[in-house]
């Protein structure tokens, strides 16, 4: 409201004006209805818009949570809110800020706590906050258009804010007339109203991720109303900690509830929402500079509006959860020694299978088979284990026996996970990676094999050589007639030494 003169002398706008307004009207009512309110608190920043279009001087102003990023094209509001001082021009399409009544800065009769509790009973019953539809039937009417039923709320709290009777309003219709006496009068029986009490909701954990294949959670919902409705994107099914279906319109505060992930084949991610009717900030004072970027005072403010929050507002809380899938990678080994050679007779070969993101406590599966990597075929030596793991994370061994007969093959394990005690349905995890060298191991090939010789057929070791001629022969018949020859000239040669020998002793005696 621009205007510093009654209402009651007001003079009509122009017919062209009100033909036009009255058109515009027509389209507002999807405008003026938020689907979702957000909850908005003491000292928050808001963005005032633009005026809804009303009737003669009477309008109310559009509050939005966040500033627009197409100020000429701001969007639904969040919040709607009406004047309380008549007499002070608005500054729209820059940042207010909202308070308690406490925080009015203006000095009319709004100071006055009756009068804040007789403005807010106006709100409470006026439109925004029930549809036309529900103030024309509060109000006795058949119906009620826009343009009425916005003129019969702002006359009612200027009735209280800025006089004490009540003035000859220029009336557009019969129908505001007849909805502004329907407000004047039921806030002058009642004793107010107060502003608005906080609605809360929440969700705990905020946020979480889970292995698939479970019952994941649990989210809390905690909320001061009676129920609240909880919904999970994406199709994700809400159950209790059982599995079983819960009635998800009507949860309870400090109710718990889990995904259903236990036929979720893909990783994914889903938002748990929970909601519940209606919104806090009825009430509420917006205070905002008389100049863009200024700073509101008593003395130099722009208009203060007192927020109303629109009919079907709900506030909501949520929560975001994603899911892993089972993954597994392994590494085969000889048992023997360690490492990726296997001899050519065969042995056992023990697979280690690391597993990711299992469900803890839940009954697994491992299966696998041996493959010749030259041709990617089966060899019919498997393997399994049925297992329950105690941590999302983890091993397990599968062992295999290769017999004889695959001496000079390259074999490589290929594993398949199930979910339960057998290896049967769709696997949840596999890994068959042919060239995978950490899963496969090498079979030594067979030693040739070599011609045994004949004895005698062959020259004995360390045999010498004669180059060109034939071998000194060894070991024959001549042999002993040689000895035989050479012991006879050790003979003669010892007699014939005795012989001299006597000689030189008979020549010695007779020399004497």
């Amino acid at each position: 409201m621009a205007s510093g003169t009654s209402k009651a002398t007001e003079p009509r706008r122009r017919w062209w004006a009100v033909a036009l307004l009255a058109a515009i009207a027509l389209l507002v009512p999807s405008v003026a209805t938020a689907a979702n309110a957000a909850t908005i608190t003491n000292g928050q920043s808001v963005w005032v818009g633009k005026t809804v279009p009303g009737s003669g001087g009477t309008a109310f102003h559009g509050i939005h949570l966040q500033t627009p990023a197409d100020p000429k094209n701001p969007g639904t509001p969040d919040f709607y809110a009406y004047c309380i001082e008549h007499d002070i021009s608005a500054v729209p399409l820059q940042n207010g800020v909202v308070g308690d009544p406490s925080s009015y800065l203006g000095a009319n009769h709004y100071t006055d706590p009756a009068i804040q509790g007789k403005v807010n009973w106006v709100l409470q019953h006026s439109y925004p906050a029930l549809s036309l539809e529900e103030l024309a039937q509060a109000a006795g009417l058949p119906s009620i258009s826009l343009f009425d039923a916005t003129e019969a709320t702002q006359y009612a709290i200027w009735r209280y804010t800025d006089l004490t009777f009540d003035a000859a309003w220029q009336w557009n219709s019969d129908d505001s007339k007849a909805a502004y006496w329907y407000l004047v009068n039921g806030a002058n029986a009642s004793s107010g109203a107060p502003v608005d009490a906080p609605i809360t909701v929440s969700v705990t954990p905020a946020s979480g991720t889970f292995p698939a294949g479970g019952i994941s959670g649990p989210f809390t919902v905690q909320t001061n109303q009676a129920t609240a409705a909880v919904t999970a994107s994406g199709g994700a099914t809400i159950v209790d900690a059982s599995g079983n279906a819960i009635d998800a319109g009507n949860v309870v505060d400090g109710q718990q509830v889990y995904l259903d992930l236990r036929n979720v084949t893909a990783a994914g991610s889903t938002t748990i929402t929970a909601t519940v009717a209606g919104a806090s900030g009825t009430g509420h004072i917006i205070t905002s500079p008389k100049t863009i970027g200024g700073t509101a005072t008593a003395g130099s403010h722009g208009q203060s509006l007192v927020l109303v929050v629109p009919g079907g507002a709900t506030t909501s809380a949520t929560a975001d959860a994603s899911w892993t899938v089972p993954a597994i990678s392994t590494t085969l080994l000889d048992q023997a020694d360690g490492d990726h050679n296997l001899v050519f007779t065969g042995g056992t070969v023990v697979d280690t299978i690391a597993y990711k993101n299992l469900v803890p406590g839940q009954q697994y599966t491992v299966s696998g088979e041996l493959m010749r990597k030259s041709d990617g075929s089966a060899t019919s030596i498997t393997g399994s284990r049925t297992f329950t793991p105690t941590a999302a994370n983890g091993s397990v061994e599968v062992t295999f026996v290769v017999p004889a007969g695959f001496d000079g093959q390259t074999l490589v394990a290929f594993e398949k996970l199930y979910r339960g005690e057998s290896a049967s349905g769709t696997p949840v995890a596999t890994h068959e990676d042919i060239d995978d060298a950490a899963q496969t191991v090498v079979v030594a090939k067979k030693p040739a094999q070599t011609t045994p010789t004949t004895p005698g057929s062959t020259t004995a070791p360390g045999t010498p050589t004669t180059p060109g001629g034939t071998l000194a022969t060894t070991g024959s018949a001549a042999q002993p007639a040689m000895l035989a020859g050479v012991a006879l000239l050790g003979l003669i040669a010892g007699a014939t030494a005795l012989v001299l020998a006597r000689r030189r002793r008979a020549a010695a005696v007779e020399a004497e």
